[in-house]
């Protein structure tokens, strides 16, 4: 007896419905986020951020505070001096000592002097002259336009790691004559900094570097060597030479996460502060306070829904995909579904689900049996199709060996070939019936060795056969095909004169091709026939056009060739 599916009830009640359920649920676990609000979260985060990012820029300024007014004090020195120098560059001794009492009020000044476009410095602070004209960073330094930095890791004066600061002196026309340095010993710029053992306590950054714009590294507090382990290992120095003050997080090149400062002190000039990770997050930990309990909420929201749609949702899914899963395989299987405790939309579909596979098993079972008969029965007709066929060809028989005419009996042995020709391929339909497609290689081995054994002579026929599946409206006409060429008597069926090659080979994609050579009839004359008879010739033509193929022949004297080259049918094609 058919089960009937459990039908919905309007009026159910709204608790025992799966969307009210998870309604109430997720409405009372989301209740306290919503009251809380993630916006006004958000936009604290956002002021917590932007402060600690000013706060942290402060501190990298306040910490390099020192360096800074060391290199702004030598770049107003410089441009001060570029303006004044003019009148004394004739007196070498009247301007180096002008350099000398300039330079005495920055004790940590190395060396203040003018050098001209030349290379010959006469004006220092040293009051010793010095030829700049082949040092590698003489050209540089010449070269520049406006005020800028050079590091000269062995100052030629000084005898140590120098930054240098530089700039442009101009004549009464504005035609540049040279340039005023001023030597910055990298000692001196460190000095005041923190050592390394002591910038990991307090607020002090870990290292602290200047560059300019194309990111040669001016000055660091942990050496210039050692400078290039402390930068960012995911950005470069000229990226960060933008002219904007930026913090950011990022891995180092020694693979520790550090906080980088970005500040631009000067034009051309900025300053870049590594701070320890943690000291950040401290330093930020305002910024995770406004989220901690609204994320708590949503986890414990998340939480109770995920329970509440595994309880109510998904554990009768599963089942009933399980059950579906197993239904649809082969063979088919039936899981007892177990779904009492689920929601009426799901005991509804449970239900649905029991009654749809019984009705297909049921239909089914009805079609495999309408299936078997069928075949059954195409069987029998291909069965005494044939024999009808084998009887009718005997008949034929029996009047061609009391036919007196040549002639007559000519044209009943042609008939009986062709009609044991068919007989045969209904044989080979009745023994692969109930398949949508036949195996042309057996079915061609078949027809071959019926019509080798008609004849009262065995010709030798060699086969080159693929297993290629054509539909029965292929399979049939072509093979009726192959039986009129055969039979044809272009071919010299004598085993001494040869043998006859029957190939049937694929042609690449979706096509294929029937080839038949041998030695032709003594007399023979050459022929874009496929038969000698007009009838013969009909057939194979008729055949070929069947089957959508193109026939091509080429006989000389000496050989036959025939090739029908076809495409191969699907068959849901019409």
């Amino acid at each position: 007896m058919t089960q009937e599916p459990r039908k919905s009830v309007p009026g159910l009640p709204f608790y025992d419905k799966l969307g009210g359920r998870l309604a109430v649920l997720v409405a009372l676990a989301m209740l306290p986020m919503a009251l809380l609000g993630l916006a006004q979260s958000q936009s604290n985060a956002k002021q917590a951020a932007e402060q600690s990012q000013l706060a942290v820029m402060g501190e990298t300024v306040r910490a390099a505070a020192p360096e800074i007014r060391l290199i702004g004090a030598a770049q107003i020195m410089a441009a001060t001096l570029a303006r004044t120098v003019q009148p004394f560059i004739t007196d070498p001794a009247a301007c180096s000592r002008m350099m000398a009492t300039v330079a005495a009020q920055e004790p940590t000044i190395s060396l203040l002097a003018y050098v001209p476009l030349s290379g010959l410095m006469v004006c220092a602070s040293t009051a010793r002259p010095y030829d700049f004209s082949n040092h590698p960073l003489f050209a540089k330094m010449s070269g520049l336009d406006r005020p800028g930095f050079v590091v000269n890791p062995d100052g030629p004066i000084s005898g140590t790691s120098v930054l240098g600061v530089t700039h442009p002196v101009l004549d009464a026309n504005g035609q540049r004559v040279g340039f005023i340095s001023v030597s910055l010993p990298h000692l001196a710029l460190t000095h005041a900094q923190f050592t390394e053992d002591t910038l990991t306590e307090s607020h002090d950054p870990l290292a602290l570097v200047t560059f300019d714009g194309t990111g040669t590294i001016l000055t660091s507090s942990v050496g210039v060597a050692g400078a290039a382990s402390r930068l960012p290992a995911n950005r470069s120095l000229p990226s960060l030479a933008t002219g904007q003050a930026q913090t950011f997080t990022a891995p180092s090149m020694a693979g520790q996460l550090r906080v980088f400062s970005v500040v631009p002190i000067a034009d051309g000039l900025f300053l870049l502060g590594t701070w320890q990770a943690n000291r950040t997050l401290t330093l930020f930990g305002a910024d995770l306070d406004p989220y901690i309990f609204p994320m708590l909420m949503w986890l414990s929201a998340m939480g109770v829904a995920l329970l509440a749609t595994e309880r109510l949702v998904t554990r009768h899914i599963q089942r009933l995909g399980l059950a579906m899963t197993s239904f649809s395989g082969s063979p088919r299987q039936q899981i007892d579904l177990d779904l009492a405790h689920g929601p009426s939309e799901i005991r509804t579909l449970g239900s649905a689900f029991e009654v749809m596979t019984a009705t297909i098993l049921r239909e089914e079972a009805h079609l495999e049996d309408v299936l078997r008969q069928k075949e059954v029965l195409l069987r029998e007709v291909h069965h005494r199709t044939g024999n009808s066929l084998q009887l009718i060809a005997s008949i034929m028989r029996m009047h061609m060996r009391q036919e007196k005419s040549d002639d007559v009996r000519s044209i009943l042995d042609g008939l009986h070939d062709r009609v044991m020709g068919l007989a045969t391929v209904h044989m080979g339909l009745y023994q692969t019936s109930g398949q949508k497609d036949v195996q042309m290689d057996a079915l061609f081995a078949n027809v071959i060795r019926q019509i080798t054994a008609m004849g009262p002579q065995k010709p030798s026929i060699q086969t080159e056969l693929e297993p290629i599946h054509l539909i029965p409206d292929q399979a049939v006409p072509l093979s009726l095909l192959l039986t009129e060429l055969l039979s044809g008597v272009s071919l010299q069926t004598a085993p001494e004169a040869g043998s006859i090659v029957v190939s049937l080979v694929g042609q690449g994609e979706g096509a294929a091709r029937l080839r038949i050579t041998g030695p032709a009839l003594a007399g023979a004359q050459p022929s874009v026939e496929p038969t000698p008879t007009v009838i013969g010739t009909q057939l194979v033509r008729g055949f070929a056009e069947q089957i959508g193929g193109t026939l091509r022949v080429a006989s000389t004297t000496d050989t036959v060739d025939i090739a029908i080259d076809f495409p191969i049918k699907d068959s849901n094609e019409p």
